[in-house]
């Protein structure tokens, strides 16, 4: 039997963690002492989730283009935190959050993303993991879903996602610029990192549903939201939660038509023919742009 690797010390975490977080809108504190609250906020989309069902209005199934290439389409690299603005895109910017230490230590994956013994699906997990069929499964169990299932397919989707970015030297150069990856990092150390990931091919199999798209138009994004809570984008006391970016003001014509679209959506017939427009994307694309003009879903401050 495997010995057990000994955990990491309040030190390494400090060392491979940032210096602090925010755990609800009040408590500002550090992560090395609260490191599953940490993860449970750092890899967070739970938002960018609500608008799964649309992710192919919104990008297309296949992986983000490198780094190199963002640029060469003349798109500005914009350093963003947030796990759930991660390679979305907008006119000429792209936001992508940088990669963490933490990610590139195996020990931090065993220890805290891993699935722990003490949870009933542990078995499970390593079963799915192992076998790459993780992101089929979106629960273990018909009545609990697996919080570190979650987790891990975020991580490892986060991860997939960079292998993808930073395909050549030229791209690792750009990322060190921007500060996308760790500035000890060595290029021949991120090959050996990247080729212990893609080891055995099963890394797809394992990865969130959203890091299986490329870039997401954020534009779009925000009218999907727009669509699906019409309600909370007509409140005045909307703020920072209602749009992914609070630089983005949405004009409340377009709400209000959202609001009534959504009404009419609403009912078993309308469900049906959506059911059959998603069948034909094309179609659907042309009915998007045709309904609703890309000037009107929100105005620059």
């Amino acid at each position: 039997m495997k010995p057990k690797e000994p955990a990491l010390t309040e030190d390494e975490l400090r060392s491979i963690l940032p210096a602090s977080f925010r755990n609800g809108n009040a408590w500002v504190g550090p992560p090395h002492n609260r490191v599953r609250y940490f993860l449970a906020s750092d890899l967070n989309m739970d938002k960018l989730t609500e608008a799964s069902a649309y992710f192919f209005v919104l990008g297309k199934v296949k992986s983000p283009r490198p780094l190199h290439y963002q640029l060469a389409l003349g798109l500005e690299i914009q350093v963003s935190e947030r796990m759930d603005t991660h390679l979305l895109w907008i006119k000429d910017k792209v936001y992508i959050k940088p990669l963490p230490q933490y990610l590139l230590e195996p020990k931090f994956w065993s220890e805290y993303l891993d699935c722990p013994k003490s949870c009933p699906y542990a078995s499970d997990f390593q079963l799915l993991r192992e076998s790459g069929l993780m992101r089929r499964s979106a629960q273990f169990s018909q009545e609990v879903p697996c919080e570190h299932s979650k987790l891990w397919k975020c991580a490892m989707g986060f991860v997939y996602s960079y292998v993808a970015l930073i395909a050549h030297e030229s791209d690792f150069a750009i990322a060190k610029s921007h500060k996308l990856v760790p500035g000890s990092l060595e290029f021949h150390e991120w090959k050996l990192f990247v080729d212990r990931m893609l080891r055995g091919g099963k890394l797809y199999g394992q990865i969130a549903e959203r890091f299986t798209y490329g870039e997401l138009d954020l534009a779009r994004l925000n009218t999907v939201m727009m669509l699906h809570r019409p309600l909370r984008y007509l409140s005045p006391w909307g703020g920072d939660s209602d749009s992914f970016f609070p630089g983005h003001r949405f004009s409340p014509l377009p709400a209000l038509c959202a609001a009534v679209a959504t009404v009419l959506f609403s009912s078993e017939q309308a469900k049906l023919v959506m059911t059959r427009l998603k069948e034909n994307k094309g179609l659907v694309l042309v009915v998007y742009v045709t309904c609703i003009p890309s000037p009107l879903y929100c105005s620059r401050c």
